[in-house]
């Protein structure tokens, strides 16, 4: 049985699923349109007044191109960010509930200088609040070092996983184009350009279509769940983590 984190982002990013396919199924309708002198707001049977920029654009192949496509393209780079952002949040939850398994304390906590106040501590609560929040920081202060690849491999030594590096080399890619994408607009530099040849590009931006998200979510997911079978593997889970399990 897989971990609830694991279900958690998987329902997350199914969830985006659909989304992508009503994106995908009203944009071609709305570039199959037919042109005419009217506005896009009139083709489109809309109030000009109250959507002054499709009362604005006339309605023909190359208005609806330029609206239709940035509104596809939008959408794919805010499912890209997602799916890095719920990633991130299934490995911080992995984190701190492998600790309250029963992860070797000196391997768990490693390099990382924690700074915990008195307040913060008696402020949690309880001893599994203590353990969470010393794990939310520890995994604040591997991300910060803005690395993919370092972030997941220094979780991986501290939970003691040996991941298989062809699933990593597959997802990877992808949730580092959420950096470029967040930080460049989707203009790659010359270190993702070498890093990861295979990633489609058009001039120096980084493709985003329907076949892309839907690689970076198969991609992204299986090394969820390749993480998750190790975990468990490792006993690094509770039963009452587990899906199907009573808290």
């Amino acid at each position: 049985m897989p971990t609830k984190a694991l279900n958690r982002f998987i329902d997350r990013v199914v969830s985006y699923e659909s989304d992508l396919e009503l994106n995908d199924v009203l944009i071609r309708n709305f570039l199959d349109r037919p042109n005419s002198q009217d506005s896009i707001a009139i083709a489109i049977g809309v109030d000009a007044a109250r959507y002054p920029r499709l009362g604005s654009r006339v309605n023909s192949k190359n208005s609806r191109n330029i609206v239709g496509l940035h509104l596809k393209r939008t959408l794919y780079i805010g499912f890209i960010k997602e799916l890095y952002e719920d990633f991130a949040d299934y490995l911080s939850t992995s984190l701190a509930r492998a600790a309250l398994a029963g992860v070797d304390p000196n391997r768990f906590v490693g390099e990382v200088r924690l700074d915990l106040h008195a307040t913060e501590i008696i402020g949690a609560g309880s001893w599994e609040a203590v353990v969470r929040l010393m794990s939310e920081k520890i995994f604040r202060a591997l991300e910060n070092e803005r690395s993919t690849i370092t972030l997941i491999d220094k979780i991986g030594k501290r939970l003691g996983l040996r991941l298989e590096k062809n699933i990593l080399d597959a997802a990877i890619p992808y949730l580092d184009a959420r950096h470029i994408l967040v930080h460049r607009d989707g203009l790659v530099d010359e270190i993702y350009r070498n890093k990861y040849p295979t990633i489609a590009l058009d001039g120096d931006k980084i493709v985003l279509n329907h076949v892309v998200v839907t690689a970076a979510k198969q991609a992204v997911r299986a090394l969820a769940e390749h993480i998750d079978e190790k975990l468990l593997a490792q006993g690094l889970v509770r039963n009452r983590d587990i899906a199907g399990q009573r808290e």
